[in-house]
C-alpha cells in the first residue's frame, strides 16, 4: 500500500506540474489556431500515458505526432473517438493505413504511437520531458519512424526560444544510433516553423514530407463532416490516405 500511495502521489505531482506549465505558457493558443485549428493543444496533454503499443511485436513502426496521429475522445467538440482526428474509423487514419502498407513488407511489424503534444507545448523542458514521458519508447525497436509535430507549439514560446534546438534533441532521443529509417513532416497548417523544419532536414540529411501542401488540395480536410470547425480542419479519410501514401513512399524509397 505504501508503494502504491507513493506511485499515485508521483503521478498526481507530474500531472500538476505539467498542467501548471501549460497554463503559464498560454496552453489555449497554438501556431495553427489562426488557420482554423481551434482544437486546443492543451487537451492532448491530459494524463500521463502518452505511449501506446499495438500488435504482438515490439519492433516496427513508430509514429510520433499530435491530433492527426491520435486524439482521445472529447465530447465538448463532438469528437468521440480515439484515433487520428477526423478519420471516420481507426483503420482510416494515416497511422493505421501506413502500418498496413508496411506490414506487406514486414508482416510481423508492430506499432507504437507516441503523443507529442507534451513536447510541442513544453519543448524547452525537453531534457526532462523525454525520459519521463517517452521512456517507454525504449521498449520498442523502431524500424521506421514518422515524426509529425509543430502545429501545437505556443507561438510566444517559439518566438522566444530556438525550437529547432530542442527538436533536434527529440530526434536524437527517438533515433539515438541512427539505425531507424526516420522521416519528419512539416505542420499540417501554415507556419514559419515549417521553413525551419525544412532547413533542419536539409542540414541533417533527413527526408521531410510537406504535408502543408497536401492540406491545401481539395478534399484533404474533413470540412462539412464535423460540427466543430477545428475538428473539420483535420484530414478527411482522403487526406489521411494521402498522408499514408506520402509517408510510405518516403520510408521505402532507396
Amino acid at each position: 500500500m505504501k508503494n502504491m500511495s507513493a506511485s499515485l502521489f508521483k503521478c498526481a505531482f507530474f500531472c500538476a506540474v505539467f498542467s501548471a506549465l501549460q497554463i503559464a505558457r498560454g496552453a489555449g493558443d497554438t501556431i495553427s489556431a489562426k488557420y482554423g485549428n481551434t482544437v486546443s493543444g492543451a487537451e492532448q496533454t491530459k494524463g500521463i500515458n502518452v505511449v501506446f503499443f499495438e500488435g504482438d511485436s515490439r519492433e516496427g513502426l513508430l509514429c510520433v505526432g499530435h491530433s492527426l496521429t491520435k486524439h482521445a475522445p472529447l465530447p465538448s467538440i463532438d469528437w468521440h473517438f480515439d484515433w487520428g482526428m477526423a478519420a471516420s474509423k481507426k483503420e482510416n487514419d494515416y497511422v493505421h493505413k501506413l502500418w498496413e502498407k508496411l506490414k506487406k513488407d514486414d508482416p510481423n511489424a508492430g506499432l507504437c504511437i507516441a503523443k507529442g503534444a507534451y513536447f510541442e507545448r513544453n519543448f524547452v523542458d525537453a531534457d526532462k520531458i523525454l525520459p519521463k514521458f517517452y521512456g517507454q519508447l525504449r521498449n520498442f525497436k523502431a524500424k521506421w519512424i514518422v515524426v509529425s509535430l509543430v502545429d501545437n507549439v505556443p507561438p510566444k514560446m517559439a518566438a522566444e526560444h530556438d525550437f529547432i534546438k530542442y527538436y533536434a534533441k527529440l530526434i536524437k532521443f527517438l533515433n539515438p544510433r541512427g539505425e531507424s529509417k526516420l522521416i519528419i513532416t512539416t505542420g499540417w497548417y501554415p507556419s514559419k516553423l515549417n521553413g525551419a523544419l525544412k532547413k533542419f532536414a536539409a542540414e541533417n540529411g533527413i527526408t521531410i514530407v510537406d504535408i502543408c501542401e497536401i492540406a491545401k488540395k481539395p478534399g484533404m480536410k474533413a470540412e462539412g463532416l464535423f460540427k466543430h470547425k477545428g475538428v473539420a480542419s483535420h484530414p478527411s479519410d482522403a487526406g489521411m490516405a494521402a498522408l499514408a501514401d506520402a509517408y510510405y513512399k518516403a520510408l521505402t524509397e532507396k
